[in-house]
């Protein structure tokens, strides 16, 4: 079956999104980290940590701060430029008392264990200079009990049947908020026009919020900003009424696991992205992120097994399917790590040489899909599944050019011939035929 066949117009055509923890990512001044008991945390005082071991210990990584900064990550821009990148996504970046900062205590502040607005700015600012696009996460269905909103205006809340304030999932923390007060709506809004240096918004918790506030809120942001919205199941009918440009894909997750720890079959994976690909807007489908796992989800390498081969060739199906990559920050070098508090764990800066070998497949892909935009923006047609050969076949194509992509999973090699174009992969490996140039094969081996 064939897929949309007309071009689309979209926001950002042709994006590679790497999403950035703050605390975990770079700490580029150790001496700067704020000292254990500066402050609390839910009752807590703060703790900071050096290595893994100490800040992902599962009660205590939210926490304790590793001490990641914006000044950190500015100084890794070229790293990323050179892997591939085009976009950041950051996670929340605004004034908290966690090493997460979803509980916001204000929206206008940088939180000043990260740095400062003018450390933002030339983030920002070097990010423009490289051709790279920013994008930040908007908390807008809760906040800390610290924001001044909590003590001096109440009715921004939601409130139980006893007058006490609901919490997200019930948490006992995290304040929900009531976008449909007037005023609130109006003073979210302001947040985003304080951060104009912002290419684009990732919605936390989007699908809690109030369909009238993201309706105000998408044309807040502009035409010319993509809205991402947190959406871990079916958001056909948001994406269809224009609530968001895309959203985060985690069916493309749940069910790319699937297939390589064996609990899906290729005929399945097909029909299971068919869901997504027939039932959204063809641009959010090309503008959903297609991630392999994030700060919220056991980092996907663990969950395969470590399966090298099964690694790789996820990240092709990343790279060839319709979407936007989102490359979690180390995915580049298969970082493990079991529940949020490890997937958090701080970022790898002096790679083995296995872990670089797996940059630099990842680097290929990368560049393989930005130097054939059909890739990226093709229509896209299932020729071929097989759960006796545990094969797929599929075929990215527009005006002027055909990608025929071989995901090979089982104990013999197979070829596939279609319309004068071949490809052919061995044994738990991939290949990428393109036309015109149809001698040109890619694959593992």
């Amino acid at each position: 079956m064939t897929i949309k066949q007309s071009e689309p117009t979209l926001k950002w055509p042709s994006e590679i999104v790497y999403q950035i923890f703050p605390d975990r990512f770079d700490c580029h001044d150790p001496t700067a980290r704020p000292h254990p008991g500066a402050f609390d945390w839910n009752g807590r005082p703060i703790e900071t940590g050096t290595t893994a071991r100490r800040v992902t210990r599962r009660h205590a990584h939210q926490y304790t701060f590793f001490g990641g900064t914006l000044q950190g990550i500015n100084r890794r821009l070229d790293y990323l430029v050179e892997l591939g990148i085009t976009a950041i996504y950051l996670t929340p970046i605004f004034k908290s008392r966690s090493t997460h900062r979803y509980d916001t205590d204000d929206y206008l502040s940088v939180d000043p264990v990260l740095g400062s607005r003018e450390d933002f700015e030339a983030l920002a600012s070097a990010m423009r200079a490289r051709g790279l696009k920013l994008i930040l996460d908007g908390v807008f269905n809760h906040t800390s009990f610290h924001h001044a909103w909590y003590q001096s205006c109440p009715d921004f809340y939601l409130r139980n049947r006893d007058n006490k304030p609901e919490t997200w999932m019930g948490s006992g923390f995290l304040p929900k908020l009531n976008p449909e007060n007037p005023e609130l709506q109006q003073q979210l809004l302001d947040v985003i026009a304080a951060w104009p240096e912002v290419d684009g918004w990732r919605l936390d918790a989007s699908h809690l919020i109030a369909r009238d506030f993201l309706r105000r809120l998408k044309q807040a942001v502009g035409e010319h900003r993509p809205v991402i919205g947190e959406d871990w199941d079916d958001a056909r009918f948001d994406l269809r009424e224009g609530l968001y440009d895309g959203v985060t894909n985690f069916s493309f997750q749940r069910n790319v696991t699937a297939l390589m720890i064996g609990d899906c079959s290729p005929e399945t994976l097909i029909r299971r992205l068919q869901v997504i690909h027939e039932g959204y807007p063809w641009p959010g489908v090309l503008q959903s992120w297609l991630l392999l796992n994030n700060h919220d989800t056991d980092r996907f390498f663990s969950k395969i097994g470590e399966n090298e081969a099964a690694y790789r060739i996820a990240q092709v199906l990343q790279m060839t399917l319709p979407g936007t990559p989102l490359i979690y920050y180390g995915d580049e070098y298969g970082m493990t790590g079991w529940g949020d508090w490890e997937a958090r764990s701080p970022m790898i800066w002096r790679p083995t040489p296995r872990q670089m070998a797996r940059r630099q497949h990842l680097k290929s892909l990368i560049t393989l899909r930005k130097t054939h935009p059909v890739l990226a923006c093709g229509a896209i047609h299932f020729h071929h599944a097989s759960n006796q050969n545990q094969v797929l076949v599929y075929e990215r194509h527009n005006a002027t050019q055909r990608a025929l992509i071989m995901i090979n999973l089982g104990p013999r090699a197979h070829a596939f011939v279609s319309d004068g174009l071949s490809v052919q992969a061995e044994a738990q490996d991939w290949a990428i035929a393109l036309s015109p140039n149809t001698a040109s094969q890619l694959s593992q081996t």
